[in-house]
């Protein structure tokens, strides 16, 4: 086993040499199915560590887990340029994990017991209408669902999760829009499928269904409401919005921001996050010069919550995953509690086109739990690097401290006095290296 283990990471570095084959040599025409497959190949290890001690009280200590990911994934060509099938395998070995690795989301946890895993992440069929920026597509099946309409997946682990359902995808020249219906969900730390539930009761949900409408009249400029809820439980709307101004030659000027809104419907209990509804702002003011990017931010949540400290819940229940573009979701902390406030800043530089550098940071005030005011912040900086001379190879690491309040019993810790909390604190990091290549010409 000690072997196994040393010999994936070495195969990571190392790459595939051999030759890949065209499926042009095939002896029979498939119009376009074969003819035009893709294959690609991923190897992703990854090591994350947290130190935290917010969740001490409860007996979880730091966190640790090391896993390497590999994801196949296939893309068929469209057979009289009409129809395809799309599938992926993802396969997760454990490299290392200590006793607290759930909380990474790397492994799969089997009853307090860390393990590697394999699944069918992707499998459905696809039909078009159309080229360019005039056409449709719907797809039929396991798919990611990346930041689409309410939904998302997560691309930043050992292998990403996905969603079962039906999608389509339209353009029309600036004008683009999005819909998807959904029933059942896979997590990025294991292989089961999951149906939807309710937070507290358990009730099952059936269905999510979700779309967006993009508008983008330029490459400096985009804008997108999206709107979507989880069967008589949850209901959001969003606004983002994007824009650059040139400056100059080399400069420009950033302009971003976010505004959700959460409405609980029917059979939403009230229980977690907010009583009847929460909203979350965010904006950003940033400056571009050349290979220098840096930028200012702020964000206020409103979700009052009777008899706890209420949060803007960005899922829709229990095994989904939601959409929520705003640095308030941080690196270590959250910065969505009611009353809350967020200021954020941010600064890379790009020293080449293989090598970026970046600094941040996040401070949350405002936010009161039983009239005790909160306080949390965190920063932290990162490296990612591209070389060219290893094509599809990928290097990505970062760190940084984080301080919030402890919890006891899912709340904050006050002081016997309430005057203060219990302060939590701890460091974050991961380590990812990623290395793609296709076997297909």
């Amino acid at each position: 086993m000690a072997s196994f283990k040393f010999a994936l990471p070495l195969v990571f570095i190392m790459g595939c040499n051999s030759p890949a084959f065209s499926a042009d040599d095939l002896p029979f025409a498939t119009q376009g199915f074969f003819e035009e497959s893709l294959f690609n190949v991923t190897l992703k290890n990854i090591w994350m560590f947290n130190t935290g001690d917010q969740l001490e009280q409860a007996g979880v200590g730091e966190q640790r887990a090391w896993a390497q990911g590999v994801l196949l994934d296939y893309q068929s060509g469209w057979y009289q340029d009409t129809l395809g099938i799309d599938a992926s395998w993802y396969s997760v070995a454990k490299l290392y994990a200590n006793d607290n690795f759930a909380g990474r989301d790397l492994v799969r946890d089997a009853n307090g017991k860390a393990e590697g895993f394999n699944k069918v992440g992707q499998l459905y069929a696809k039909l078009k209408w159309g080229e360019d920026k005039k056409y449709a597509q719907l797809n039929a099946g396991w798919q990611q669902l990346y930041k689409f309409g309410i939904l998302n997946v997560t691309r930043s682990r050992a292998a990403p999760s996905s969603w079962q359902g039906v999608s389509l995808v339209t353009q029309w020249e600036d004008l683009s829009a999005r819909g998807a219906w959904v029933s059942r969900f896979s997590e990025r730390d294991e292989p089961e499928k999951r149906r939807f539930y309710t937070l507290q009761s358990g009730k099952p949900i059936d269905y999510i269904v979700t779309g967006d409408v993009n508008w983008s009249p330029t490459k400096n400029m985009r804008i997108t409401w999206l709107s979507g809820e989880s069967q008589h439980y949850l209901q959001r709307h969003g606004l983002e919005t994007q824009f650059s101004m040139p400056l100059g030659v080399q400069e420009k000027l950033l302009l971003r921001g976010s505004w959700y809104y959460n409405r609980g419907l029917s059979e939403w209990e009230g229980t977690r996050g907010f009583n009847r509804s929460a909203r979350h702002l965010f904006a950003l003011v940033g400056y571009q010069y050349n290979d220098i990017e840096s930028g200012i931010g702020w964000s206020k949540t409103k979700a009052p919550l009777k008899n706890g400290l209420g949060s803007f819940y960005w899922h829709l229940g229990k095994n989904t995953r939601g959409a929520f573009n705003s640095p308030a979701d941080g690196e270590g902390n959250d910065y969505v509690n009611d009353g809350e406030q967020m200021l954020y800043w941010y600064g890379r530089y790009k020293f080449s086109p293989e090598l970026t550098v970046g600094l941040f940071g996040n401070y949350g005030f405002g936010a009161k739990y039983q009239d005790t005011a909160l306080t949390q912040w965190e920063y932290g900086g990162y490296f990612a690097w591209t070389p060219k001379m290893i094509k599809g190879f990928s290097l990505f690491a970062g760190i940084g401290p984080s301080y919030s309040w402890k919890l006891i019993n899912g709340k904050p810790w006050l002081t016997e006095d309430k005057r203060t909390f219990h302060r939590a604190k701890g460091i974050g990091g991961t380590v990812s290296m990623e290395y793609k290549f296709g076997l297909l010409n």
